[in-house]
């Protein structure tokens, strides 16, 4: 039997997203409308702040208490995936215990894994090209591409054994901090550059 990203091993399984994990959408824009003063601030994760399959930094805002209150539900527990639902879709990003409370943005997804769903192998699943393309061609074709919650919960996802699960996000976890590691090199080598030309081109 073949699956969106190939041929299905055994012991394997293919089902729907919403089998899997639960999705929410973000809330409104009038939901977390800020207020000037006296507010309650709250964190909010919006599709900037992922970044290389992490979330980095959120927007602080103040809304009124009884805002807070009816956000509640859109807060973030560590495990959660955050997905861009408006705008650049594809990119998803794990909440960790630094992120425990966050608001999900209205521009983006929540997705929740059963524990029997390791977080990290769903995350690098949504990443692969043939998920990717198919998120794309499922979106709307408006001018900001948009998926809607029913859409992403058909999306088909292969579910190996917990333990497979386990060990390709231990792979790949591991991948990608080797990849940050690179990325700091490269940012601090770029910094020393712009900072030694001019001390070279003024004394020769």
């Amino acid at each position: 039997m073949n699956t969106l990203i190939g041929p299905l091993p055994d012991g394997w399984q293919e089902v729907p997203l919403e089998s899997v994990c639960s999705v929410m959408a973000g809330p409104s824009s009038s939901m977390i409308r800020p207020v000037e003063t006296g507010g309650v601030p709250i964190d909010v994760v919006a599709p900037k702040h992922l970044q290389y399959g992490r979330i980095a930094g959120s927007s602080t805002i103040s809304v009124t208490a009884d805002a807070a209150a009816r956000l509640d539900r859109y807060r973030l527990v560590a495990g959660d995936l955050i997905s861009v639902r408006t705008g650049d879709l594809g990119k998803q990003a794990l909440a960790t215990l630094d992120q425990v409370g966050w608001i999900t943005g209205t521009a983006c997804f929540r997705l929740r894994p059963i524990p029997t769903v390791d977080p990290r192998y769903l995350q690098y699943y949504l990443g692969h090209p043939a998920v990717r393309d198919w998120i794309s061609r499922h979106a709307s074709t408006a001018t900001v591409p948009t998926l809607t919650v029913s859409t992403l919960r058909t999306l088909p996802v292969l579910i190996p054994p917990l333990a497979t699960q386990v060990t390709i996000g231990d792979i790949m976890v591991a991948l990608d901090d080797k990849a940050a590691i690179h990325r700091e090199i490269v940012d601090v080598t770029e910094q020393l550059r712009d900072a030694l030309l001019p001390l070279l081109l003024t004394n020769p």
